[in-house]
């Protein structure tokens, strides 16, 4: 059964409780008190009628007439008859010191005073009075229209129930459909998104408590969806990464087998197996350099680094002597103004390395390529730009992608792997900073890296970027 007809159906059954007790008593109360009003005049009646026998046997009594037998009984209850309007019936008897003897009491079960309602074809109340002279005085009244006026009632109230039940049921049903319609809303909206519809917000405005909890089911929605397009993202970042590092792997490995079937099946003469050799020994390269970044990059994915203030005047000197040989004749200028970062120094001097060599590649022979620091806002800002060809505006979103490469065939002919600029990135998240970059066609390409200053933390840092 549907929440709203369990709600129909106990809001009818309490309608129709509390209706048919309202009902009831009413009906009772307005009984009793025409019972009670009857009464009164019975009682009336019932005295009246006494007095008028009793009046009667004083005079025979003081007339010396004989007040015993059977003629003055019928006299009296005569002379009182005259009287009893509206008396359903009346008697005069004798009364007797023996219960057993008393007729009146045998007949009607009263003693003095007492009256008794009597159900039978009509309904009946007795009264009994003993009287002057041994006489007991029975009346009988018919309140029969009484009784049948409360039936009556009775029946009319249970129509008029019925159809206040009924326009309630249908009023209830209406109201009913209304008020859980938010709740039709959310089960419905929940079947949408456990069957994939992620998307999907109820946004309801009822300005109670079903508007506070669609406003937790739409959060609850959206943390899910994020979760799921963030593990969808996961997914294919990993089905993308497998397929590239394949396709990288397979590129040295294939040349690496040919060159090395051709020394092995036939006789080259000693130029080509130089040449057979120094290709060999370049894609043996670019296998040691692939496998040594993706170990750094699983290694930052890992275990966090160590941070510590670094002076960036050893990190520019260590990082210029190990891309002295890879600047290809481009012109370099490095700018610490003895600032100091806090980082870990191998990795940061990784990154220099990465982010020069990246732009030696793009540049021609003789182009400057110039790294500085500088600190602004309270953060470090590490700058590394070229001359060079530049990146289009439509890929320069992807280069941080692990194996992206805008020139495949230039990159694999200097030694690249894809890996330097993803690199690059996971160094700088790793420091709790972040590495952007713009570039123009033709004009060459600017990559800065913010890191935090020492003493300085990552959600600080964070504050401090402009949104």
């Amino acid at each position: 059964m549907k929440f709203s007809q369990k709600l129909v159906c106990i809001m009818l059954l309490v309608i129709a409780a509390f209706f048919a007790v309202g009902g009831a008593v009413l009906v009772n109360g307005s009984f009793m008190d025409r019972l009670s009003a009857a009464a009164e005049q019975e009682q009336s009646m019932h005295a009246m009628l006494c007095g008028v026998v009793e009046d009667y046997y004083l005079d025979q009594t003081g007339r010396g007439e004989d007040t015993c037998g059977d003629d003055f009984i019928t006299a009296a209850t005569w002379r009182a008859g005259d009287l009893a309007r509206g008396v359903y019936s009346q008697g005069l008897f004798r009364a007797s010191a023996d219960p057993a003897q008393d007729e009146a009491y045998a007949i009607y079960g009263l003693q003095d005073g007492q009256s008794i309602l009597q159900y039978g074809p009509n309904v009946t109340r007795t009264y009994r009075s003993d009287l002057l002279g041994g006489l007991v005085m029975v009346t009988t009244f018919d309140v029969t229209e009484i009784f049948a006026a409360r039936n009556r009632s009775l029946q009319r109230f249970f129509l008029l129930e019925a159809a206040v039940v009924a326009g309630a049921a249908v009023v209830v049903w209406l109201v009913s459909r209304r008020l859980t319609h938010p709740l039709t809303v959310l089960t419905a909206a929940s079947a949408r998104i456990a069957a994939g519809d992620y998307a999907l917000r109820t946004r309801m405005h009822t300005g109670d408590e079903l508007e506070i909890l669609s406003q937790g089911f739409d959060q609850m929605a959206g943390a899910v969806q994020d979760k799921v397009e963030a593990l969808e993202l996961s997914v294919q970042q990993r089905d993308d990464f497998v397929g590239a590092f394949t396709h990288e792997l397979k590129t040295p490995m294939t040349g690496i087998i040919g060159y090395a079937d051709l020394l092995r099946s036939m006789q080259p003469d000693p130029e080509e197996q130089r040449e057979a050799a120094g290709a060999i020994f370049h894609e043996a390269q670019r296998l040691e350099a692939l496998s040594g970044k993706l170990l750094q990059l699983m290694g930052l994915g890992e275990h966090a680094p160590q941070l510590v203030p670094v002076q960036l005047d050893s990190v520019f000197a260590e990082a210029r002597r190990a891309v002295a040989p890879a600047l290809n004749g481009c012109i370099l200028t490095m700018q610490s103004n003895g600032l100091t970062v806090q980082g870990d120094a191998d990795l940061l001097c990784d990154l220099v390395i990465n982010l020069v060599t990246n732009a030696a590649k793009a540049s021609t022979p003789g182009s400057a390529i110039a790294v500085c620091a500088e600190q602004a806002d309270g953060s470090i800002r590490l700058t590394v730009q070229d001359h060079g060809q530049g990146i289009p505006a439509d890929k320069l979103a992807r280069v941080v992608e692990p194996f992206y490469m805008v020139d495949k065939s230039r990159s694999r002919r200097q030694g690249g792997s894809g890996l330097g600029l993803a690199l690059c990135s996971r160094i700088a998240q790793a420091h709790g900073g972040t590495l952007a970059m713009e570039s123009e066609l033709g004009k060459g390409t600017t990559v800065t890296v913010t890191l935090p200053a020492p003493n300085q933390t990552a959600a600080e840092l964070a504050q401090e970027e402009p949104v």
